[in-house]
């Protein structure tokens, strides 16, 4: 029977190993493995009991034995982590969440870094179509523009792999769970923050080829509309992926400058799409001789290192620590897994400093 049980476990071992390319998620029961493979109930149970020492299988009294999304091939046990940087802002530390997430459930997590660039995107899932990965967690580049990789992301999802994506997603590519922030609430939270501070002229900056940055100014501008004040196009002001690599690379603050002197002239607030751009905008502010708060209330989304420079604390908004990156791989992983999962929006949380503190 020693020898029995073993042999029975390498072969539902390839049961498990196809039932998992073909999307099923539960052994047959006892009694059917019984009649397959011409052994006793004991056989089974053992060779079962095997499996489950590996983490391949759950059993659950009653139901039968489920797979746990573990596979016998080592490289089938690993999740691809598609995402804009793995070395600045918030990008490490989200990183580190997904990674411990994963190895937590057996899963091993492979960076690959796509420098929110279409063209290498498309390189990375050329190279993974070779060699299809279980499953991915994707940041998508330059989400509010239609996107040219599509056709890759679909034969991805044919060969069986799943897609979870992180902060954004392609409205085009549908069938595919994602995380996000809610960012319209998120919006509002800060709008009306600041509206209850006394301020009428509200200004705001936003990045114009990420979704984050549409529904971060769809919430904007709905929520003064909704306050009955007013909705100015000169005071709303958008930058692109290519000012934020020269802010961030080259210390180049000219379009911050520029929207500082002209269409935030005429304002006493301003939203920010993040705390990169607040930190660098204070900056600008001060240099031009603005009194903050007193003349300017400085309120932005994220709440990282860059929420607190030698001038003054911005308020900001931020989630529980290490929320998105382990609500993205516990996502993965219950796909992989087949049980039940849905895509969700996480609230964010009004983070109070200096820079809004002042009675109108």
């Amino acid at each position: 029977m020693t020898v029995k049980y073993k042999w029975v476990a390498e072969r539902l071992e390839l049961m498990i190993e196809k039932n998992i390319q073909d999307g099923i998620h539960k052994l047959p029961s006892e009694q059917e493995l019984c009649t397959k493979y011409h052994v006793s109930r004991q056989t089974i149970r053992m060779a079962l009991g095997l499996l489950e020492e590996k983490s391949f299988i759950v059993r659950k009294q009653g139901s039968g034995s489920f797979l746990t999304g573990h596979s016998s091939r080592p490289q089938g046990n690993v999740i691809g982590i598609l995402i804009s940087s793995d070395q600045e802002y918030i990008y490490p530390g989200v990183i580190h969440d997904i990674q411990n997430t994963l190895s937590e459930h057996g899963f091993t997590g492979q960076v690959f870094t796509t420098g929110n660039s279409i063209s290498r995107e498309r390189e990375i899932l050329l190279q993974l179509l070779k060699n299809p990965l279980r499953g991915i967690i994707a940041e998508g580049c330059k989400s509010a523009l239609p996107n040219p990789n599509l056709d890759l992301y679909r034969r991805l999802v044919k060969k069986g792999c799943q897609i979870v994506f992180l902060y954004n997603y392609y409205p085009a590519l549908t069938g595919c769970l994602f995380i996000k922030d809610d960012n319209y609430s998120g919006s509002a939270l800060l709008v009306r923050h600041l509206a209850a501070q006394g301020h009428t002229a509200i200004g705001g900056i936003f990045k114009s080829d990420d979704m984050q940055g549409i529904e971060r100014y769809q919430g904007f501008t709905e929520t003064l509309r909704d306050l009955e004040l007013p909705v100015s196009d000169h005071s709303i002001c958008w930058y692109g992926s290519r000012d934020l690599d020269r802010l961030l690379h080259g210390k180049d603050t000219r379009f911050l400058k520029e929207m500082a002197a002209e269409s935030l002239s005429s304002c006493t607030a301003v939203v920010c799409y993040n705390d990169i751009i607040a930190y660098y905008l204070v900056d600008e502010l001060q240099s031009a001789g603005c009194r903050l708060p007193e003349d300017m209330a400085v309120a932005a989304f994220d709440h990282t290192y860059f929420s607190s420079s030698n001038i003054l604390a911005v308020t900001t908004l931020s989630h529980e620590p290490h929320e998105m990156g382990t609500k993205a791989a516990e996502a993965v992983i219950k796909k992989l897994s087949g049980l039940p999962v849905s895509s969700q929006e996480t609230r964010w949380k009004l983070n109070l400093k200096e820079s809004t503190q002042t009675d109108r």
